[in-house]
């Protein structure tokens, strides 16, 4: 479990981490919210107390972690959603060393994903989800069709969100190369 979760209460802390991940109030005013973290330096620490020299973390471990990471936050948001407690997960990895900074966290820790666990004050309308044919299926459509099921969602927005999100120079690009620096800063080689 080359992760760890830091439990954040502390109400400044909070707002610093909202700060961080470009002042989503969900961080802020959440009752706890959750930073889940790649930390392949605790795995390092054991296998050096085991007499072994471990491999600087590369892409292998950061797979491995990222896979961790997504079923102990889903496990994470099932247990409090069965407790009648409300959840929102925050991707953390668009400025994971800024979060990691705001939360005084050691340097090889990686923060990939938050979960802001409280009692929801209201029920929020459900958001458009893209078509099954983008999701899932017995047999895999085409790349069209399941580009269809994304585009479906967006309607008319959609040229003006892919641009900004998926573009050349949008936000996933810049997300990919903060998380690589963060990455590269905590020691890993991708």
């Amino acid at each position: 479990m080359p992760y760890f979760v830091n439990v954040v209460t502390d109400p400044s802390v909070k707002r610093k981490v909202a700060e961080a991940v470009g002042g989503q109030s969900h961080v802020a005013e959440a009752p706890v919210f959750l930073v889940f973290a790649l930390d392949f330096e605790k795995v390092a620490e054991a296998a050096r107390m085991a007499g072994v020299e471990p491999a600087r973390p590369g892409l292998g471990h950061l797979v491995e972690g990222l896979v961790d990471i997504g079923i102990a936050v889903g496990w994470a948001a099932v247990t409090a959603e069965s407790l009648g407690y409300g959840v929102a997960f925050i991707a953390l990895y668009g400025n994971p060393c800024g979060v990691r900074e705001s939360l005084g966290l050691p340097k090889g820790l990686v923060p990939v994903v938050g979960l802001a666990i409280g009692r929801p004050g209201e029920e929020p309308p459900l958001r458009p989800r893209q078509d099954r044919r983008g999701l899932y299926g017995e047999r895999v459509p085409d790349a069209r069709d399941r580009g269809a099921a994304v585009a479906g969602v967006y309607g008319d927005r959609l040229p003006r969100f892919m641009e900004r999100v998926v573009g050349v120079g949008g936000y996933i690009e810049g997300v990919g190369k903060r998380f690589r620096e963060c990455l590269a800063d905590a020691g890993y080689v991708v």
